[in-house]
């Protein structure tokens, strides 16, 4: 996506303003502590590295309010920590993520606050003088990655038993100056370890060779990396280049590339202030896609019936000859000409079973029918019916630990199939984001059709159910979500322990989610989480 934005600064022209171009910036709300939103926990260390022999540095770490550890948290690791983690500087990132988590427009946030290394027995008293930052941040390799990934970030997540994800599209990395450098390169070597990248005032030249990124951006298949740049157009000029120029450059190799990036451009120095000023906006368009937004209760609840089309199959097979199967589909509210959507496979419960067509538009379809979630993804939803005394998967519910599948799928399973590939043919559906979910009967029915058929989805994500643990390893190269209750009578929740445990066995890389104290119906917060399962679901696609 190539997107180029430009900030309108207003034309002051007072001698102050002509003096200091970055008068114009100034923080908004958004950077002030605010009453009543919960203030997250900043800590102070030092570290001895071994990557970069006989340093040592400060770090600091940041656990929003909201951290509770049941699902992995998200992560952003800042350059010059010491300036973005200051409650009084230019940036304030603490600040910014207390009051955008409160209100659910970022996701929960591990940051760690990272000052260059230093060869000295103290620290230097001005941080951004340590000495060995400008080797550190400007040189072009993976030697600062490396310390990041494999040496620094390890440390933290034992030192505060951390959930943290591995998913390149849940971490980003930060940094100004020549640690905005240090960033892209981060992410430009191991897109597997950061897939997001915030560069404020990016010197992009000849400092240690930087200025090469945009032929090498040019002439390199694109990363799967997403970049925010920043610059000003009075920032500096001197003997290793210009750093307007240099992030124009930058700009255009992007765009040439067809990057998923945005530049944003003022007028400022080579100062943070104009960085400071958007950094709500740039911290929001990085995460845009991590979550939903708070849900407003107060506002009316639309009738799935009035939204999902009532459709039939006709099916034979097993008990079954030229027998009426209906069934519901959501489409998006509007369809571009040309344009493809993904499409979910919803699996219900136990209770929804029967013939009316209706029973199984409870819980996740509800919430995909109303405007916030149809305006937010834009998709196709399929819920099939289960027949009343029939199972999606024919196995022992009771079983204590695993079951064994039958040989082949059962009859109700069959009929959801056929709905599936009906619906595929028929309708503007991207193959490679068809996902499949389903809760307690669906959750059993989603760990079956996803390891019968992983060539299908994109992801697969079973709530309170339970898998032949034999057979889960074909999901080893899947994206899977699973998620039960640490208080489920119904389903016990060691079955997706062990299915999980399985999973990863196997070589598998399941997200696991536990809800304490939470029964059988832990579907209800799995779906509604605004920054959990859905974002989560919608960012996959089939490998």
């Amino acid at each position: 996506m190539k997107l180029l934005a430009f900030v309108t600064v207003l034309m002051l022209s007072s001698a102050v303003a002509d003096e200091d171009p970055d008068a114009v910036y100034s923080l908004g709300p958004l950077s002030q502590q605010t009453d009543g939103v919960p203030r997250g926990r900043l800590t102070k260390h030092v570290w001895e590295s071994t990557i970069f022999a006989g340093t040592t540095r400060e770090y600091q770490v940041y656990i929003p309010a909201q951290y509770d550890g049941t699902q992995p948290a998200c992560l952003m690791v800042f350059q010059d920590g010491h300036a973005y983690a200051s409650p009084t500087g230019q940036l304030r990132v603490p600040v910014v993520f207390d009051n955008l988590i409160h209100s659910g427009e970022l996701p929960v946030t591990i940051c760690v606050f990272v000052n260059p290394g230093h060869k000295g027995s103290e620290q230097p008293k001005n941080r951004w003088r340590a000495s060995n930052r400008s080797f550190e941040y400007d040189t072009l390799s993976d030697q600062y990655a490396r310390f990041i990934q494999r040496e620094l970030m390890p440390h933290v997540i034992e030192q505060f038993a951390l959930n943290i994800s591995d998913d390149p599209a849940d971490r980003a990395i930060c940094g100004a100056s020549s640690g905005g450098i240090c960033a892209f390169t981060v992410a430009w070597e191991h897109p597997e370890w950061f897939g997001k990248v915030l560069s404020h005032i990016g010197s992009y030249t000849n400092i240690r060779g930087g200025h090469v990124y945009p032929a090498l951006i040019r002439k390199t298949e694109p990363k799967p990396i997403r970049v925010y740049l920043q610059d000003g157009s009075n920032d500096l000029d001197n003997e290793h280049g210009n750093w307007w120029l240099s992030n124009l450059q930058m700009d255009k190799a992007l765009a040439f590339m067809n990057y998923d990036y945005l530049f944003v451009a003022g007028q400022g120095t080579h100062s943070q202030k104009h960085g400071g000023a958007i950094l709500p906006d740039s911290l929001r368009w990085l995460w845009r896609d991590h979550v939903t937004g708070k849900t407003d209760k107060a506002a009316a609840t639309v009738d799935p019936e009035n939204v999902y089309e009532a459709l039939h199959v006709s099916h034979t097979g097993g008990d079954y000859t030229d027998e009426r199967f209906d069934y519901r589909l959501m489409s998006p509210s509007s369809i571009t000409e040309g344009k493809k959507y993904p499409l979910i496979l919803f699996l219900h419960g136990a209770g929804e079973r029967g013939s009316d067509n209706k029973r199984q538009l409870t819980h996740f379809p509800v919430l995909m029918a109303q405007p916030q979630y149809r305006e937010r993804y834009p998709c196709f939803v399929l819920t099939p019916q289960c027949r009343t005394g029939r199972k999606w998967v024919e196995v022992d519910w009771s079983a204590a630990r695993t079951h064994k599948s039958p040989p082949s799928p059962g009859d109700q399973m069959q009929v959801a199939l056929q709905i599936l590939k009906q619906t595929l043919n028929d309708y503007p559906i991207d193959p490679d984001r068809v996902y499949l979910t389903g809760l307690s009967m669906g959750g059993y029915g989603s760990w079956d059709l996803g390891c019968r058929h992983p060539e299908l989805f994109a992801a697969v994500a079973p709530i309170c159910g339970g898998a032949d643990n034999d057979a889960v390893a074909a999901l080893k190269n899947m994206p899977v979500w699973v998620a039960h209750g640490s208080a489920d009578r119904v389903v016990p929740t060691e079955r997706s322990r062990l299915a999980v445990a399985a999973l990863k066995q196997a070589g598998g890389n399941p997200v696991y989610v536990e809800l304490p104290g939470v029964g059988h119906n832990s579907w209800t917060p799995s779906y509604t989480d605004n920054d959990g399962l859905i974002p989560w679901m919608f960012r996959q696609t089939r490998k």
